[in-house]
């Protein structure tokens, strides 16, 4: 890609990700799978940071994605609540269990 291109799939990346974040935090109501969503943001993380000078200021590799809803209630919980994260192969989630049992010094199971 030359710089303009560049610049343009900086800015339209940016915009649709802006665009699918709203529909899922604010509308309740997701465009694209997570996985969809995933693999754009991190085409738009590495263009960003192989060109610093293109990023833009209100772009969403800069914040989290949106506000916490007021229609749940908080809840305690018991045990800690981990996230697997951006998990996509059998490798991600045998690395996350072995992180896991790194933490947890007995028996558990996965819900």
């Amino acid at each position: 890609m030359n710089t303009e291109e560049i610049k343009q799939r900086i800015q339209y990346l940016t915009d649709l990700i802006n665009e699918y974040n709203h529909a899922y935090y604010i509308l309740d109501m997701p465009k694209v799978s997570d996985y969809e969503f995933d693999l754009l943001l991190v085409e738009l993380q590495n263009l960003e940071s192989e060109n610093p000078n293109f990023a833009l200021p209100y772009s969403p590799t800069q914040r989290v994605g949106g506000t916490i809803s007021k229609q749940f209630k908080s809840v305690v919980h018991r045990y800690p609540m981990l996230s697997l994260g951006n998990t996509y192969s059998l490798e991600d989630l045998y690395e996350f269990d072995a992180r896991i049992r790194k933490l947890i010094d007995c028996p558990f199971s996965y819900v």
